[in-house]
């Protein structure tokens, strides 16, 4: 019941890729069914472990930070939605290990059983896309499963996983993951006997795996100058963004990053935003691509789109001013937008439904009015996303030619 809800819920909010790359990595054979671990990079809080179970088919037990169990409610609900305690240090608890032990004893099992499970080696979450530092536990994990005879009997995949939100707090922007191949993990020497070196060889190997397939951004002072970048080629490809394209734009930053970070202030001053809040560097890649945004095509949704508007589509904008107000930290801004929005405009597409029944006099007026609210919603929401696009290219139209943009961006699209 969970499940279609959050994935409509998502969807609504963000912009849902859902030709997911690498699909046929988690597809066995007849006969055939792996255990399988999942790893990525930990950038947008909760939405992170949401947006895989949303997109991809099997059911995953996610390792999660061990202190949003602490509320009884909150430990109810995460435990049944298949999430798996896991504490660190800040945690501050005498019994932290024993913890630990029992949740990867409790995840060995899972797997045992064929389950697919997930985990975030980094071990911490920011709010910016790149792959940071692996910690060692997700190798040291690996290496306990590998001890236990029905896993290495049914065979154990371990799986690059890269979740890409192109803005963390943004209504409408694009979500999408991105899947590489198994990592080899049997041909590292003493893995399961959980060696010290092991695990530095394994973390590190899965570190490769998972940048092959991620977008993997210049971190310190750099970062937002390829930031721009890469919402510029977002634009201009109207999605996924070239990994190379993104390798060659990090070369061209490094060897004159005084220049980049000078040109890119230049155009911040001229009157580009700032590509972590807005997409002002992705209306510009489309408007020199693509020109602007063509609203022709979607005028005969007008009528469904004010019925949306006018009823519940107002909710998603104000759980994104919600959420900047009351959320301090941006990759849980999205955690605090979704789940408030789902709840608000289904409890007022119930209200609505019941009214107009109530109003008619007819209970079954109810599911009508229900289906025709959703309904609307979902043929709406191509005009929403050109109405959003056409604003933000209007609004950027007088500086698509900064020399920040023909100079950084243009000759990698």
């Amino acid at each position: 019941m969970v499940r279609p809800w959050a994935k409509w819920g998502v969807s609504l909010f963000h912009r849902l890729d859902r030709s997911v790359e690498g699909l046929e990595y988690l597809h066995d054979a007849e006969g055939d069914h792996p255990a399988r671990l999942l790893f990525s990079g930990h950038q947008n809080g909760l939405a992170d472990p949401i947006l895989a179970c949303v997109l991809l088919p099997p059911q995953i037990h996610f390792f999660t930070r061990g202190d949003v169990f602490r509320h009884p409610l909150a430990r109810a609900l995460l435990v049944r939605l298949n999430m798996m305690p896991i504490f660190r240090p800040k945690d501050r608890l005498a019994d932290m290990a024993d913890r630990n032990l029992a949740t990867f004893a409790s995840a060995h099992r899972r797997l045992e059983n064929g389950a697919t499970c997930g985990i975030f080696p980094e071990a911490g979450h920011l709010e910016e896309r790149r792959i940071r530092r692996f910690r060692h536990g997700s190798a040291r994990f690996i290496a306990g499963a590998l001890q236990r005879r029905p896993v290495r009997d049914r065979g154990l995949e371990v799986l690059p996983m890269h979740l890409d939100f192109e803005r963390y707090e943004g209504y409408r922007t694009g979500a999408r993951i991105a899947l590489g191949p198994p990592v080899s993990i049997l041909d590292i020497p003493n893995i399961e006997s959980d060696a010290g070196g092991a695990r530095v060889m394994l973390s590190e190997r899965m570190r490769q795996s998972l940048l092959e397939v991620a977008v993997h951004l210049l971190d310190g002072p750099s970062y937002e100058v390829h930031l721009a970048i890469c919402r510029y080629l977002e634009g201009a490809s109207g999605g996924k963004v070239d990994r190379a394209a993104l390798a060659r734009a990090a070369e061209a930053i490094s060897a004159d990053p005084d220049t980049a970070r000078r040109e890119f202030e230049s155009a911040r001053t001229a009157g580009f935003q700032c590509p972590r809040t807005a997409d002002d560097f992705a209306a510009a890649g489309r408007w020199n691509t693509q020109g602007k945004t063509n609203l022709l095509p979607h005028l005969w949704r007008l009528p469904a789109w004010i019925v949306f508007i006018f009823t519940t589509g107002w909710w998603p904008r104000l759980a994104q001013r919600a959420a900047a107000q009351r959320v301090k930290q941006v990759s849980f801004r999205t955690t605090f937008s979704i789940p408030l929005m789902m709840v608000t405009v289904s409890l007022g597409w119930v209200v609505l439904s019941l009214g107009g029944a109530v109003g008619f006099g007819q209970p079954w007026m109810a599911p009508v009015i229900l289906l025709f609210l959703r309904s609307s919603q979902h043929i709406a929401m191509p005009l929403e996303d050109a109405l959003l696009d056409r604003s933000g290219e209007n609004r950027i139209r007088a500086h698509v030619d900064h020399p920040f943009i023909q100079r950084w961006c243009r000759p990698f699209s």
